[in-house]
């Protein structure tokens, strides 16, 4: 009978550590969700929607919408050749100084095919001088769980 408790005692003691584990679990996605862009379907504009919230959250300092974004491999290159990861996007995201910058016009052409997307944006902005300037840049995606993910990129 002592044993029977013990067992039972510890079969709670699993369940409650198990149901805590599966909470904490399930509230990630959620809060990746209310992080993400809402209501992602398999289109253009959904993607475009995805684009300007990424400008968005670079402008803003919003390295939670990266990090719910980016798969954990991301990879970009920059104009000279530079290979930029996952976490130098995040590091560079969190530092940002000044949020309250106007968020530049994007304009974005887009290609879904099936569960991937890319999508080449044109950033219309100006330079130190006031000088009109685009900015381009191609960024891919991949759907999986529900969600649009940027796994590459590349500015030019």
């Amino acid at each position: 009978m002592f044993g029977y408790r013990i067992a039972l005692g510890l079969l709670a003691t699993l369940s409650a550590s198990h149901l805590a584990c599966a909470q904490a679990t399930a509230e990630t996605p959620l809060d990746c969700a209310t992080a993400s862009t809402p209501d992602q379907q398999h289109d253009a504009a959904t993607i475009a929607r995805i684009e300007q919230g990424w400008l968005t959250a670079e402008y803003r300092g919003n390295a939670r919408f990266l990090d719910c974004l980016l798969e954990p491999d991301y990879r970009v290159s920059d104009r000279e050749g530079k290979i930029r990861t996952r976490q130098d996007l995040l590091d560079r995201v969190q530092n940002v100084k000044d949020k309250t910058r106007e968020i530049p016009k994007l304009e974005s052409i887009v290609f879904v095919h099936g569960d991937s997307a890319s999508a080449h944006s044109i950033m219309h902005t100006t330079d130190k001088a006031g000088n009109p300037k685009e900015v381009h840049f191609i960024d891919a995606y991949t759907f999986h769980d529900g969600r649009w993910y940027a796994y590459g990129g590349a500015d030019f």
